[in-house]
């Protein structure tokens, strides 16, 4: 209990990340990956009604409430009322998926697969995109001798937000890069180049014979995406024996060259487009902070809480980081 509240357990594990960083167990690596994770809650909800700043009502889940005191008369004795569970919320993980219980903020580096911090979360409803940021203010502060290594932040799709960008690159000096989240966006299939029959909201063309175009890159002095037909087996451009090649690219014999206008897809920064391979190279390590979450919260610990409380969650995340550095010692 002592050291849950003073915080003994978070100041331990920094010990063991800098021991590691230190005696090069922990290699330099310039990409940070991040996301988060959530643990089943040791408590029970209420759903609450309020109302908003703007005066509307509305409905939230909370933990029920308690009192520490010992008092006879808790119902009319002066101590305050707190949340029996304080940070756990509704999480949302799909369509019409639920689950109650406490978040965690996950920091790894990507290549070496190790994650250097886990935080709890103040509220488990907390939306991920608001997460990282705090999270890698409160990682630099704690190891000062990793911000000269970092010069790019992965997330998944929570964090594609133009203004989070700036504010990782007016703050760190560091790129954010996240998976594209179309936001509800649908496919365009009107005024599209001749032969084309769509594209997504992620980038990607198709013909009329529903083969999908090649990315090749970009016109600044136009403004428009250039892309070129793929090749089949034998390293020929399907559009030689595509059958609508007539009224598609007759003369072409090397098949099919196509400009899309910056407007189709207003959504999408030219300047880093998912569409292109090193973006794609790049986001082949975000998926690494999933093996990290699998070792802590399965391998060296279990996703159902026994303990209440953010403090308690905490320490129980610390303690697991405890345990894996220290392994990874040995």
């Amino acid at each position: 209990q002592i050291m849950t509240e003073y915080g003994l357990w978070s100041k331990a594990k920094w010990d063991h990340v800098r021991e590691n960083i230190d005696s090069k167990i922990i290699h330099k690596e310039n990409e940070l990956v991040g996301d988060t994770t959530h643990y089943y809650g040791h408590s029970v909800f209420k759903t609450i009604e309020y109302t908003d700043s703007k005066g509307k009502e509305k409905k939230k889940s909370q933990s029920k409430t308690t009192k520490k005191c010992r008092c006879e008369d808790p119902v009319n004795c002066p101590h305050p009322w707190e949340l029996a569970d304080e940070g756990a919320g509704t999480i949302v993980k799909a369509h019409n998926r639920y689950i109650w219980g406490h978040k965690a903020s996950i920091l790894g580096l990507p290549l070496q697969g190790i994650p250097i911090d886990a935080v709890a979360v103040s509220d488990a409803a907390t939306h991920d995109g608001e997460t990282i940021h705090p999270h890698v203010v409160r990682l630099f502060e704690n190891l000062p001798q990793v911000v000269p290594w970092i010069d790019t932040v992965l997330y998944d799709g929570a964090a594609d937000s133009q203004g989070l960008k700036d504010k990782f690159d007016k703050d760190f000096n560091i790129r954010l890069r996240a998976s594209l989240n179309p936001r509800r966006r649908k496919p365009v299939t009107a005024n599209l180049p001749r032969g084309m029959e769509k594209v997504t909201p992620y980038g990607t063309l198709f013909c009329s014979a529903d083969y999908e175009m090649d990315y090749k890159g970009m016109r600044y002095e136009s403004e428009k995406f250039i892309y070129h037909a793929s090749l089949d087996d034998n390293g020929c451009s399907v559009c030689l024996s595509c059958e609508q090649k007539s009224t598609c690219c007759r003369l072409s014999k090397k098949g099919r060259v196509v400009t899309l206008p910056f407007s189709v897809l207003p959504h999408i920064d030219p300047k880093d487009p998912p569409m292109a391979r090193r973006f794609k190279a790049m986001m082949t390590h975000r998926p690494s902070v999933e093996r990290m979450i699998k070792r802590l919260k399965c391998d060296l610990s279990d996703d159902r809480l026994k303990k209440r409380g953010n403090a308690a969650f905490q320490a129980y995340l610390d303690k697991t980081m405890i345990a894996f550095h220290i392994l990874l010692r040995q």
